[in-house]
């Protein structure tokens, strides 16, 4: 009997090797399987971070050059007539770093030509220094327009001066898309007139209407066009800065495919980083359509080929298969009374394993990260932080460790706006934006701010984590270029545009508190011999010097501004009586007609000076500078005097 149960036990205990060996091969298939779907996931993670890096570098930097563009703009609409070293000024002027303008080929503006005016227009350009200059192609066309102007003017924007970009058909459908609806366009992929070389980059060209005044309707656009405010666009060059400036790790063996449109035809390629479209490293991209101004584009992403694949497999996922199966033949060859002990073991340590890696990315993430991290109590005590903080924010992880994170406070923000931002973490559990710090050195830095709240399973606070990027420099060359877009390049006074905003808001102000609001129109008399005589050169002087006199006898709240040429207007918010008006016009006259010691002794000028005033003379912005301009021109052709007030306006019936 004992032997039969003997022969009966012998395959049970034979068989328990397999058991084993069956059991560590499915353990080790669930956790690779989990392993290559974490991967799938990061896979998706990757190109999904770096489309978004991209995405936000390509629109900054259009918005960046929309935004130069829109000073050329403003330099136009600032001045009667612009000439080419004025616009070189101009262009010499802008206050940009090196990478705003990278990839762009040039700045420059391009004219529309009346009906029959070409013979007209081209004795005008060459009498300005443009010696050989023709509206090219020739032929007759219903509107023909021609490159005046191209900064930098090297031997490759020379060549497209004079060419009429609206004869061909892709450059014309974007200048007309700007022209009609007052907004930039950009056009579809094109030969620049500039490629002359055997590497032709793909180009486009970015445009803005130019009009000899506002428009109201899409009618008056187009009747009032003068031009358009452009930039030719060399595509590699562009695309290939703007990803310089991205720090992803990855971009750089990454293949980055960029088309215009919706489709990844040949035809469309605009931007090819690896130069694989076409062969057979392209294998696996993923897509991402992008609104590029007025046109679209699709944007492909193919990660270098050491990274995770797209189905989740990478050689650490191989290693961790080869361990499992020679973790499961161990254990099967193993003795037969530690089988269920050593099962136990094996997946302790696993789970240890597993755990202890987790903690040892998380750590490594915290510490490596570029963006500054810090992580505070319920409190607002100061718990951790890593090194970009201190890089960040000067202060060391001991000094700021157990301080609340106010200690970066900068002055520039009010009570108020400190309460809606915790308000917001409090009660939304998270809050983004920009504000102002003050480093440990005492320099006030603009920060991008992002604070989330950490929450424990019964819902409380128990951390806040916040994390931050400096966008100091960005900010201020934004803020240079919105300078340039609104002020007199020249005199450094407020253009036309800021002036019709200021006066808006001044009206509504005087409606609301039942004040009176003054425009003075004031013309230079005698400045067109200055500039005949001695040069624009010494003109420019004189308007500066006349600036600067009218500014000394003003007030902090007026607001002078040049409407262009030798034309000066002056706002006054709250505008006294118009006999103190009158006074104050005297003293303006007074002191820009005093002599002049830094400049030639010929030099003797006077102003012409109208006075209008709210509501006293018209009833809205447009009304009230007319009044003013008709007054000025009324002084100016007086004999007895260079001041005038404008006509009342009729009382209504009764």
């Amino acid at each position: 009997m004992a032997r039969c149960s003997q022969r009966l036990g012998r395959p049970t205990i034979q068989t328990l090797p397999w058991l084993v060996l069956v059991l560590g091969l499915g353990l080790t298939g669930v956790v690779c399987e989990g392993q290559r779907r974490q991967g799938r996931a990061e896979h998706e993670r990757i190109e999904r971070d770096l489309a978004d890096d991209i995405t936000s570098a390509i629109e900054a930097k259009f918005t960046s050059t929309q935004a130069v563009l829109a000073a050329v703009v403003g330099l136009f609409q600032s001045s009667a007539a612009v000439e080419a070293t004025e616009f070189n000024r101009f262009y010499r002027s802008l206050s940009l770093s090196p990478s705003t303008l990278s990839g762009v080929q040039g700045v420059g503006y391009s004219a529309v030509i009346p009906p029959g005016g070409i013979p007209a227009f081209e004795a005008q350009a060459r009498r300005e220094g443009l010696t050989d200059f023709q509206v090219r192609p020739a032929g007759r066309r219903p509107l023909t327009s021609a490159i005046l102007f191209l900064e930098p003017l090297d031997w490759r924007n020379q060549r497209a001066i004079g060419f009429d970009m609206y004869s061909e058909p892709t450059r014309r459908e974007a200048m007309q898309w700007a022209a009609s609806t007052g907004g930039p366009a950009l056009t579809g992929p094109v030969k620049l007139m500039q490629e002359a070389g055997k590497r032709v980059q793909p180009g486009t060209l970015l445009y803005l209407p130019v009009y000899r005044q506002e428009p109201r309707s899409e009618a008056d656009r187009l009747r009032h066009l003068e031009g358009w405010a452009y930039a030719p666009l060399r595509m590699e060059d562009l695309l290939q800065a703007t990803l310089a400036a991205i720090r992803n790790p990855v971009l750089a063996r990454s293949a980055v495919l960029i088309f215009d449109g919706s489709k990844p035809l040949a035809s469309a390629l605009l931007f090819d980083s690896q130069k694989v479209h076409g062969t057979s490293r392209l294998q696996h991209p993923t897509w991402q359509s992008l609104r590029v101004v007025n046109r679209d584009w699709l944007i492909g992403i193919q990660l270098p080929p050491d990274q995770i694949s797209p189905n989740g497999v990478s050689s650490s996922l191989l290693i961790r298969g080869l361990v499992g199966l020679a973790i499961s033949l161990a254990a099967a060859l193993g003795l037969r009374t530690l089988v269920d002990s050593q099962l136990t073991l094996q997946r302790a340590l696993q789970m240890a394993d597993r755990a202890s890696r987790e903690q040892a990315l998380a750590t490594t993430v915290f510490e490596n990260s570029p963006v500054a991290i810090v992580v505070t109590d319920a409190n607002g005590f100061v718990l951790a932080s890593n090194e970009a903080f201190t890089e960040i924010s000067g202060y060391s992880r001991q000094m700021v460790h157990g301080r609340k994170t106010n200690l970066l406070k900068s002055g520039q923000h009010d009570e108020a706006f400190y309460r809606d931002l915790w308000d917001s973490v409090i009660q939304q559990g998270h809050w983004h934006g920009e504000i102002w710090n003050r480093h440990r050195n005492g320099q006030l830095r603009r920060h991008e701010l992002s604070i989330n709240a950490v929450l424990d399973n019964h819902l409380q606070i128990t951390n806040f984590v916040g994390m931050l990027r400096d966008i100091t420099e960005r900010h201020e060359e934004q803020e240079a270029v919105r300078y340039q877009a609104t002020h007199d390049y020249l005199t450094g006074l407020p253009n036309r545009a800021l002036l019709m905003e200021q006066l808006a808001q001044a009206l509504a102000m005087a409606r609301r508190h039942q004040h009176q609001v003054a425009v003075m129109f004031m013309d230079i008399n005698g400045f067109k011999p200055v500039n005949d005589t001695l040069g624009h050169g010494v003109g420019d002087q004189l308007l500066q010097l006349v600036a600067t006199r009218l500014r000394e006898k003003l007030r902090e709240s007026d607001i002078l501004c040049r409407q262009g040429g030798d034309e000066f207007v002056l706002l006054i918010p709250e505008a006294p009586e118009l006999t103190q008006l009158v006074t104050l016009a005297q003293t303006l006259r007074d002191r820009v007609g005093q002599p002049y010691p830094d400049l030639p002794e010929s030099v003797a000028v006077s102003l012409s000076i109208g006075i209008a005033r709210w509501p006293d003379h018209a009833l809205d912005a447009d009304g009230l500078l007319v009044a003013a301009d008709r007054a000025m021109y009324k002084a100016k052709h007086e004999a007895d005097g260079f001041i005038d007030v404008a006509t009342e306006l009729p009382l209504p019936p009764a």
